[in-house]
């Protein structure tokens, strides 16, 4: 049986990408982005092995989102599974899909693996390229102006030209508290070094941040 390894999950999220989806990290990383607001995801070998037929079935029974988005952590690292998981998904339910990757799409059309061009046939609007915290900018989904968005299918033509429209802009963020005194956080910063500083706030309240 496949299994992915992610970091973690949480739905609905509605800042990730159109409507509200259920949004999966995946664990593991090469890039090292400097900036990263999660780079406790940059491990192989730490995070959660979950079997796709559990995963599959969490996602399923999440009600009234529109889709999925994989994030990271590098999403391309494990191509075949995550393909295995749309396509599992799709047989029962019509999810659009959303992915972040540090590749360029062009890098990925010309020299990826048949496993990574396998899982952009499945992908309806890609977020690609490295994180640059020298451009960072108050984006929609994204954390750098060198990063794109790009429409691999019709599924979010319109809507994504209407948000345009209205102005590139950061779809924010949302956050949840636990029992545990920590505070997470979804979603791309307007700010460069929002994590650093927010948290330095809240660890003089015994509060941690977690992304």
């Amino acid at each position: 049986m496949s299994q992915l390894r992610i970091f973690r999950r949480q739905s609905p999220v509605k800042v990730l990408g159109p409507y509200q989806r259920a949004v999966i990290w995946v664990q593991g990383c090469d890039w090292a982005c400097q900036g990263c607001i999660v780079p406790e995801s940059w491990s192989k070998t730490t995070g959660e092995v979950i079997n796709l037929t559990d995963l599959q079935a969490w996602i399923l029974e999440q009600p009234e989102i529109e889709g999925i988005t994989i994030s990271g952590g590098e999403p391309m690292l494990q191509a075949q599974p995550l393909s295995q998981l749309v396509d599992s998904i799709r047989q029962k339910k019509d999810l659009g899909v959303v992915c972040y990757t540090g590749y360029s799409l062009e890098n990925l059309q010309k020299t990826g693996t048949i496993n990574q061009k396998d899982f952009l046939s499945r992908i309806d609007l890609l977020i690609d390229g490295l994180y640059n915290k020298n451009l960072h900018g108050n984006l929609l989904w994204r954390g750098s102006s060198n990063q794109g968005l790009r429409l691999l299918s019709k599924r979010y033509q319109t809507l994504l030209e209407e948000l345009l429209d209205d102005g590139d802009i950061s779809a924010g963020l949302e956050f949840i508290s636990t029992t545990e005194r920590e505070l997470y956080f979804t979603g791309v910063p307007h700010q460069a070094d929002f994590r650093e500083t927010f948290e330095a706030k809240l660890q003089t309240k015994g509060i941690l941040l977690r992304a």
